[in-house]
């Protein structure tokens, strides 16, 4: 069974309470009483919780006019998730901050969009809220199926996506070539579209990746650690919505 790419699901861990899933048949220990095995709740309440704070973040730093801490936002929000791929743990103080962050970047980058385009912004929301639920109700139902096929390819698509965006970096500073990448051409879109494709595919690892702690018997606290996968997932689908949205306004 694949595991996520996302490095923040991406290893099931015997860390800190969590334990790896066991093989069919194989015997596992029964958690102790006051560290009790993960539940779809636990997951549900703390994603919940993790993406109010995103939203609310957000909100505050459109309606307050809080751009200017969108550059600090960006370090802080790299750093973490950075170190909690590096270091998996299930901290509720590091997913916290990190959302905060997100919040803060996001809502920087729909206020600026929005200036642009009136409206951008929360059609960027719904749209994100209806792949998400299009994808969890795939997967539910089985509709789609994660593969480890799948998933190579959907990885290897990520990676030739940031090359290219690194790519366009060096030439837009270095040199002064604009690869049109953030111009609303047709390769702008087309990037776009294959990113979001990607993200929508990436929610459906996650998903899998939440089901294996829950079959796993890790301990509830690793619940923090879930709604850190799924939202940062959440982040870069709404990002590249926004982004598309904001393209097809020269169309």
């Amino acid at each position: 069974m694949p595991t996520t790419s996302n490095p923040a699901i991406r290893n099931l861990l015997t860390l800190d309470g969590a334990v790896a899933p066991a093989a069919p048949g194989a015997s596992r220990a029964a958690p102790a009483a006051a560290d009790r095995p993960i539940t779809l709740d636990d997951i549900v309440v703390k994603t919940v919780a993790v993406l109010g704070v995103l939203v609310v973040s957000a909100f505050l730093t459109a309606f307050l006019g809080l751009a200017f801490l969108a550059l600090p936002a960006v370090v802080v929000g790299l750093g973490l998730g950075i170190y909690l791929a590096v270091r998996p743990r299930p901290s509720a103080a590091l997913t916290l901050l990190y959302a905060t962050a997100q919040g803060i970047v996001l809502g920087a980058a729909t206020q600026f969009f929005d200036a642009l385009q009136p409206g951008v912004g929360t059609r960027a929301v719904i749209g994100t809220g209806c792949l998400f639920a299009g994808m969890l109700a795939a997967y539910r139902t089985r509709a789609v199926r994660v593969s480890a096929k799948a998933t190579r390819w959907a990885v290897g698509t990520v990676c030739g996506l940031v090359v290219l965006f690194l790519a366009d970096l060096v030439a837009s500073w270095g040199f002064g070539v604009d690869l049109g990448l953030r111009e609303g051409g047709g390769l702008a879109i087309a990037v776009s579209a294959v990113a979001i494709a990607a993200a929508s595919y990436f929610l459906l690892v996650e998903f899998e990746a939440a089901n294996r702690f829950l079959q796993s018997g890790a301990s509830h606290r690793w619940a923090w650690y879930v709604a850190f996968g799924l939202v940062m997932t959440l982040v870069w689908l709404y990002w590249e919505i926004l982004r598309l949205l904001s393209y097809l306004r020269w169309w």
